[in-house]
This record gives C-alpha cells, sequence and structure tokens, in this order.
C-alpha cells in the first residue's frame, strides 16, 4: 500500500490538500517550483521521501520537510478584507497585464507573500480576502469547511415565485451549512424594480461564476454582482476599491467557523 493510500485509509474524515499547492500556500514558492523540488526528491512527509507533486496531506497533522527542515510559515499572520472594483483580477499576477487584487494591498503586502482566499471573476465586485497564512486559506477554501459567502445579485426582469423556488432548489443541491440547517433562505428576492430585480444568495462554496450560472438557469440575467460577506466578514462601511487588516473580533470569528 502506497504513503499516500495508508495515511487516507487510516484519517478519512480529515482534509487533504496536494502537495504541492500545501508547499505554495505556506509561500514555498509558486507551484511550478514546488513541483520542481518535490520531482527533485527535497521534499518528505513524516521523514518519508516524497518525488509525487499529487501526494496528499493534512494540514496540522503531517510533518512536511525541505531538505530536511520542517517547512513552516516564518511570517507574522496576516489577513486583509478588500472591496474589489471591477476590472480587478482575483489572482497574484496577470498575463494581460491587468490590475490585480495584490496591486490594491501593496499598502499592508510589505515583505509579505499574500494571495487571495478564493476569487471573484473581473467582472464581480465586493468582499475578497488574502491572507499569507496558507492553512486558513485553505479551510476557507475547502468544501469541506462549508464557510458561506453572501452575494447580492441585481437580475433583469421580474423574479416570479416560480423562479425563485426553483433557484432555492438549485442552490440547495450543494452541501447543505449550518445556515441551511437554521432554515434562512438560501435566496431571497430583496427588492423589485421597474425592469430588475435584487436577490441574496448565499454558497457554502466558491465554484467558477457559480451565481451567474445558477441565475441564468432558471432564466436570470445577472448584470451586477456583488458579494457582501465572506463568512462572519462584510465589506460594510468598506469603500470600493479600499483594504483594510481584520479586527482581531472578526479573525476570532472567522477561525471559529472552522473549527
Amino acid at each position: 500500500m502506497t504513503f499516500e493510500a495508508k495515511r487516507m485509509n487510516s484519517t478519512p474524515e480529515k482534509a487533504a490538500v496536494r502537495l504541492n499547492r500545501y508547499l505554495a500556500l505556506v509561500g514555498v514558492g509558486s507551484r511550478r517550483f514546488c513541483d520542481d523540488i518535490i520531482t527533485s526528491g527535497r521534499v518528505s512527509i513524516d521523514g518519508k521521501k516524497i518525488d509525487n507533486p499529487g501526494v496528499k496531506v493534512i494540514p496540522g497533522e503531517n510533518t512536511v520537510s525541505i531538505d530536511g527542515i520542517p517547512v513552516e510559515n516564518p511570517q507574522a499572520p496576516t489577513i486583509l478584507i478588500l472591496n474589489k472594483p471591477p476590472g480587478v483580477v482575483s489572482t497574484v499576477s496577470d498575463p494581460l497585464g491587468r490590475p490585480t487584487v495584490l496591486d490594491l494591498s501593496k499598502k499592508y503586502a510589505k515583505n509579505r507573500r499574500l494571495y487571495p482566499i478564493g476569487r471573484l471573476d473581473v467582472n464581480t465586485t465586493g468582499a475578497i480576502l488574502l491572507t499569507n497564512d496558507g492553512l486558513l486559506c485553505y479551510r476557507l477554501t475547502h468544501p469541506r469547511f462549508q464557510v458561506p459567502r453572501t452575494y447580492l445579485a441585481r437580475v433583469r426582469g421580474a423574479v416570479t415565485e416560480k423562479k425563485l423556488a426553483k433557484l432555492n432548489k438549485l442552490v440547495g443541491s450543494s452541501r447543505k451549512g449550518d445556515a441551511y440547517k437554521q432554515g434562512r433562505p438560501r435566496a431571497e428576492l430583496i427588492k423589485a424594480l421597474d425592469r430588475e430585480s435584487i436577490l441574496r444568495v448565499t454558497l457554502y462554496e466558491g465554484k467558477n461564476r457559480q451565481v451567474r450560472r445558477l441565475c441564468e438557469a432558471v432564466g436570470l440575467r445577472v448584470v451586477k454582482l456583488k458579494r457582501v460577506q465572506f463568512g462572519p466578514v462584510t465589506i460594510r462601511k468598506l469603500p470600493l476599491g479600499a483594504v483594510r487588516p481584520l479586527q482581531q473580533k472578526e479573525i476570532i470569528r472567522l477561525r471559529k467557523i472552522i473549527q
């Protein structure tokens, strides 16, 4: 039995992450660089040398070492929230030269290697978190931890009861988090305008263009989309394009929901 199979069989309930992604998250380097040092035989897990970037580890349980030295994040944890404007990409860099979320957070980055927690598409605005804490990033984005994301979607046309019920059924087809169990609506009509409507949608995973695709599936076209809340953290009173460090009480609430 392989190292990975033994580990996964012994702790099937724990969330695991690919080795190359784990090394990138804790700041070792880019995913490609991590692939190179793994395949060269420099990386070990719990003392056993590994040359396969796809082997999975459990953050906080397995000890990952490079050249015999345990990998840890040497930097003090930094967690920021940004109210992302349209036209800004949620990546570390962009081959097309578009502004990135890191460009807007340079004031707080200093010598830290920050990366976004999840993504928003280029035209979507609102809350996005940035950190140098790889384990926090992993847990906040992994579907297993069911971290809620709340969006306000302005859609073209009227939202009938039939369309709203169908939308709720589609939204609820994913795993259910605590908010679902408490009976809160998954999708609700906030305001009906002359030719448009505003919906509040809460999801517990971060699939690409998910809100837009769900609305399109029931005949609603999203003309404007904003994420107003990630977990317990909101962009309330944070201007578009502004960024700030999380307050200690926000960090405590954020870590509490992924325990």
